[in-house]
């Protein structure tokens, strides 16, 4: 139904109002989630609204959806090392195995961005229902509260400001829809001066009422806090004597476990040309609790810049690029990037201090360790041979520490890591077995419900079969040790994941890393390759850089070349373990692509073929959807239009010179009826006259149900 330009502004406030209030849906999912774009996020909301406003037909509002979301899908994931189509299929390829396969934890970011995106349409959508259609919004006012509420009680979003703004904002549209119900049920024609002297003492009303009940002093609880105790019934929280930390770099490791709270606050703003982890020091020696240093001594030399740092993951023989960075935190530390070779600061009296134990790296000024606030390193990123890390049988050319264990680790642990490795013969497919091991077998990520180990509890056997429940420090300390227990050398890293993009510039890409990206993964020694790291944390990847060297076979499949900014694990096709027992082999069905294919091709034909034959159904349709509102004759007005839309898709349209009788009179010759002509009389009574209660309701709705019948003849 065309609407009027008084129709499209009203429409207009009232999705104005939608905005505002749907804007404070997205704020703590924006905050919780650590999304970044806020911004493209909102337009394409603004976009969905005003598309609603002007009801552009199907055909042309649902390209434009679905090219902002292309766009900004290969905007923010494409570095440009692929053409667009080219990054589109092999997400949809990659996403649509993974899901076939069942392992949906696996699926892509953009995949899920998407999906966000298309929940954002339907809800919209919906919205748009509500207000056009049922003219109310309780439901969705209800469910804002209720989210916001929700969210506000059970995490660390504050949303006090945000339900009174959704308050006053859902009245005032609820005001606004009941006075347009109001006027609709009393036939009153749209007067702009009337609707203004209605809605304007409702709107002050309302927003004066909600302005005073926020800011007047208020009593306090009456009542003890239920929430502890409804956390600790699902056990969502830990006992009432147990801390919880604030996430961020740690220097003491020496107990691990526990739950934290996020931290948003940034602390380094880097421009680099690679998404990286940003690594800090390394630790040996596992305590059954925690990390600490072999024998807690730290071997130190001050370096000027222009002498070589002897880090021992060595540089690779890529072509050298530099990486800036703005430190904002209070840390103390140089971050380096794999392949670091040389450092520079504006002051060039400054010295390097490198410890040779954990490989820390500080910044020196008159002999005194200080905070760096701006400084570049320069890097060559190493390039791992594929070739070279499937031939190498061998983890030896290290260092003993890095085997090291507790006496009393327990025996299970061991056998665990046996199993996961058993059948693989190269250190890198060990190392690889154990690294996806967790993703594929119940693991999940947590960081609320975390345990601390008890004093005869060992830290990674507790991880590994009692909980199943933790974050980085979980995943990585257990990897590590199950490494070593197959007898390949490795150790703890700590520092910095990627942290978030904020900007592009040329080749230059800037992230901005907050405490809550404070991160620790494995790396392990492989013979001839050197040190290499791994990421076994789920929902994470590892941004390592592998060359392909070889032709895949039939029998080996090559690993998907990962992209820098898809986070994307790798399903592996051997059987993983659980316990120490083996898990059942999922359905391949891989091998059954081509029936895929083929349910594809006809549920393509079957749409085709609904659409070309929509004249037969869709008429029917109508009837079955619309039946109901014609037993109320304030609806009248609508279903005519219907109608209306029915007879111009069998070309009987309206000209513009006609009159609505002239109209049925020729709508009646084409189908050989009079019901038109008759239908058109009621309807301009019941427009121009206001006789709504003086025709026959009954008669009209089959007079009606006949014309919309014949259209599909």
């Amino acid at each position: 139904m065309k609407r009027s330009t008084s129709e499209k502004i009203e429409l207009a406030v009232f999705y104005i109002i939608i905005f505002l209030i749907l804007r404070e849906w997205l704020v703590p999912i924006m905050q919780l989630t650590k999304t970044g774009y806020f911004m493209q996020f909102l337009l394409f909301i603004a976009i969905c609204l005003t598309i609603g406003v002007f009801s552009l037909p199907v055909l042309l509002s649902w390209p434009i959806k679905v090219l902002y979301i292309t766009w900004f899908i290969t905007s923010v994931y494409n570095d440009g090392e692929f053409t667009t189509w080219q990054f589109l299929s092999n997400e949809l390829r990659y996403n649509v195995e993974v899901i076939l396969n069942g392992d949906w934890i696996l699926v892509s970011d953009p995949f899920r961005t998407s999906l966000f995106f298309i929940l954002i349409w339907m809800l919209i959508y919906l919205i748009q229902h509500w207000v056009s259609v049922r003219h109310t919004i309780y439901y969705f006012l209800v469910l804002t509260v209720f989210f916001i509420a929700t969210l506000d009680t059970f995490t660390e979003y504050d949303g006090k400001l945000a339900i009174i703004k959704v308050m006053i904002l859902g009245l005032v549209l609820t005001s606004l829809l009941f006075i347009k119900r109001l006027m609709q049920s009393a036939n009153m024609q749209k007067d702009w001066t009337s609707y203004f002297i209605y809605a304007t003492p409702i709107i002050l009303f309302v927003t004066i009422a909600g302005l005073t009940a926020a800011y007047l002093p208020k009593a306090e609880p009456q009542w003890p806090d239920p929430v502890p105790y409804m956390k600790g019934m699902v056990g969502l929280g830990g006992s009432s004597s147990q801390t919880v930390a604030t996430v961020g770099y740690g220097e003491n490791d020496e107990s691990l476990g526990g739950p934290f709270v996020g931290d948003n606050t940034v602390v380094y703003e880097i421009e680099t040309p690679i998404r990286q982890y940003w690594r800090v020091e390394t630790k040996d020696y596992y305590t059954s609790k925690g990390w600490v240093h072999t024998g807690g001594r730290d071997v130190l030399s001050d370096l000027q810049f222009s002498h070589p740092i002897e880090f021992s993951v060595m540089p690779g023989e890529t072509e050298p690029q530099t990486v800036e960075v703005h430190s904002m935190g209070d840390y103390n530390f140089l971050l380096q990037a794999y392949g670091t070779t040389s450092y520079s600061t504006n002051d060039p009296t400054n010295l390097l201090r490198f410890n040779h134990t954990n490989e820390k790296l500080n910044l020196l000024s008159n002999r005194e360790i200080v905070k760096p606030t701006v400084y570049e390193m320069t890097f060559q990123q190493p390039e791992y041979s594929f070739t070279a890390l499937k031939e190498t049988l061998s983890s030896t050319g290290s260092d003993p520490r890095y085997l090291q264990l507790p006496d009393e680790l327990p025996q299970r642990v061991i056998d665990l890591a046996h199993e996961i490795t058993d059948g693989h013969a190269s250190i890198y497919n060990k190392a690889r077995a154990i690294e996806n091991y967790f993703a594929r077998s119940g693991y999940k990520y947590e960081t609320t419900n975390v345990a601390v180990p008890k004093a005869d509890e060992d830290y990674v056997d507790q991880f590994l079969f009692e909980t199943k429940l933790g974050y980085c420090d979980n995943f990585s300390t257990s990897m590590v040790v199950m490494l070593r227990a197959v007898g390949i050398q490795a150790r703890w890293v700590k520092g910095f994941s990627a942290g978030e993009r904020v900007a592009s510039n040329a080749d230059l890409t800037t992230y901005q890393v907050t405490n809550n990206d404070a991160h620790s993964w494995v790396e392990a020694y492989i013979d001839g390759v050197g040190w290499m790291p791994f990421e076994p944390t789920v929902g994470f990847s590892n941004p390592v850089n592998i060359d392909y060297d070889v032709e895949s076979t039939q029998e080996e499949q090559l690993p998907e070349m990962e992209t820098p900014e898809v986070e994307r694990p790798e399903p592996e096709e051997q059987d993983t373990v659980t316990g120490g027992a083996t898990k059942a082999s999922s359905i391949d069905f891989t091998k059954y692509k081509w029936v895929f294919y083929v349910l594809g091709g006809i549920l393509l034909l079957a749409a085709i073929i609904a659409w070309r034959k929509r004249g037969k159904w869709q008429p029917k349709l109508v009837v079955q959807m619309n039946r109901a509102k014609l037993n109320n004759p304030n609806n009248f007005e609508d279903a005519y239009f219907i109608l209306l839309k029915q007879l111009e898709r069998i070309y009987l349209k309206r000209g513009s010179h006609e009159t609505l009788q002239q109209f049925a009179k020729r709508v009646d010759h084409d189908l050989e009826t009079t019901k038109m002509s008759e239908l058109t009389y009621v309807y301009e009574q019941y427009i121009y006259a206001g006789k709504s209660k003086e025709f026959d309701v009954a008669k009209m709705k089959e007079s009606w149900e006949y014309l919309i019948n014949r259209t599909s003849s």
